[in-house]
């Protein structure tokens, strides 16, 4: 898979609490750096995934996706929550390394006002 197709895999995963392909799809020393934490290891973030984020009936909605050729991808969009209301906006720095995410670093901000 290419970087911009490894990215759209990483939130349909997410989304559809597929964790076997989570774990797949991303590096055994993946790296999540977000506002709130940073998560080191595929172990650890696929367990976080699954049972240890704050809301996990969300839905990513991507709008935009922009890769600098196969190693650098990034992506904008916002979280949906359970009630499809917007809870906040992201961008997603992909790192890509050897056929899997490498890294992710989350930028956030504010929802709708």
């Amino acid at each position: 898979m290419d970087g911009a197709t490894l990215a759209r895999e990483y939130y349909r995963s997410i989304d559809e609490d597929d964790y076997d392909a989570l774990a797949g799809i991303v590096s055994a020393g993946f790296v999540h750096q977000r506002p709130d934490r940073t998560i080191e290891g595929r172990e650890e973030f696929v367990a976080f995934m699954r049972s240890g984020r704050p809301e996990r009936e969300t839905t990513h909605v991507v709008e935009s996706v922009y890769a600098a050729g196969d190693e650098n991808v990034a992506v904008e969009g916002q979280l949906l929550d359970a009630d499809g209301e917007t809870w906040f906006r992201f961008v997603d720095t992909f790192e890509i390394g050897e056929s899997s995410i490498a890294s992710i670093r989350t930028y956030t901000g504010p929802g709708p006002e």
